[in-house]
């Protein structure tokens, strides 16, 4: 039998070629599959958001389960402080958005959640009350997410939680807190000095607009990204 040496030589530019292809095609392959479970994708990374929000120091003590009694602090019953993390969490959860850029040889996909114009929040149950009789406004989400420095004539109160002064404070605690636990009362009547402030778990660094604290944690989104490829992968 005849025998023969067949030798193939690629074109010039051959090897640059099939890589730009290869990467081209992995490229469409992967923001198809990212489009196509664009739904899926939100609905798991808005559940992670939500459940992340859940564990910050804020939430937990709205809820009644952190160091500080926040609902007393902020004149909140239970239920409007669960109403307020609710709402809060269910607005995160409904705020993702995945945006897809793809140019000739690769593709990038962009994750938002949550909105910096913090306004939309402040519509929330809980979110701002008077406070009577002195008709003042208490500004609870805006000292949460945009100051909490914000100056309402706090100076001239202080704050008494139940058993700090005696029965007579105790039954009109009972009487008028919406919390049941605490009420704001005036540095005359209280014959002292001093004048309310925030304490730290608001105005710390964790709780300063907490929730842009929490869902800016490296690890958050390390795991939104695990998330991505595991449903594209």
């Amino acid at each position: 039998m005849a025998m023969g040496n067949l030798k193939l030589t690629p074109a010039t530019g051959f090897a640059r070629q099939l890589r730009s292809n290869v990467t081209r095609g992995v490229s469409d392959k992967w923001v198809g599959r990212t489009a196509a479970m664009s739904v899926d994708i939100k609905q798991e990374i808005g559940s992670f958001l939500a459940a992340t929000l859940e564990t910050s120091s804020v939430a937990k003590a709205l809820r009644g389960h952190g160091s500080e009694d926040l609902p007393a602090h902020f004149g909140l019953n239970n239920a409007m402080a669960n109403s307020l993390v609710d709402g809060m969490t269910a607005m995160i959860r409904q705020s993702v958005l995945l945006s897809i850029k793809q140019s000739k040889y690769k593709a990038s996909i962009r994750i938002r959640a949550g909105n910096r114009v913090w306004t939309e929040y402040l519509h929330l149950p809980g979110a701002e009350y008077i406070s009577h009789p002195s008709n003042i406004a208490i500004p609870v989400l805006k000292w949460l997410l945009m100051d909490p420095n914000i100056d309402v004539g706090q100076a001239a109160y202080d704050i008494v939680f139940l058993g700090e002064q005696g029965k007579s404070q105790d039954t009109r605690i009972q009487s008028v807190s919406r919390s049941g636990r605490a009420i704001m009362v005036s540095l005359d009547n209280l014959g002292g000095s001093g004048g309310y402030v925030l304490p730290a778990i608001v105005s710390g660094k964790a709780g300063e607009n907490f929730i842009e604290y929490t869902l800016g944690q490296p690890n958050v989104a390390h795991r939104m990204a695990q998330i991505v490829m595991r449903r594209v992968g």
